[in-house]
């Protein structure tokens, strides 16, 4: 426990937990556009009003050229909804 966030680790998409599994097919990321995400870690979970699930995630910004970079992902789960609240550079 970190500041009250559950750390939480994985190898990779296939080993992702089922909560955070679901926060991250959930939040509608395939349906941005102009941007697409790769999850690369899992960093961990907050209960606040709902949960919050943090991934680290290569983000690929669709301009000339292609932009790719890391950011920090968090995506909230209150009663049965997933929305992506914050995108941060790192």
């Amino acid at each position: 426990m970190f500041g009250k966030i559950q750390l939480e680790q994985f190898t990779g998409l296939t080993s992702m937990p089922q909560d955070f599994a679901s926060a991250w097919s959930g939040c509608g990321l395939d349906n941005l556009v102009g941007a697409s995400y790769k999850p690369l870690m899992c960093v961990g979970k907050q209960q606040v009003k709902g949960t919050n699930y943090i991934f680290l995630a290569e983000q690929k910004l669709i301009v000339h050229p292609p932009l790719r970079r890391v950011v920090k992902l968090t995506i909230n789960k209150f009663g049965d909804a997933y929305e992506l609240v914050d995108v941060e550079e790192i």
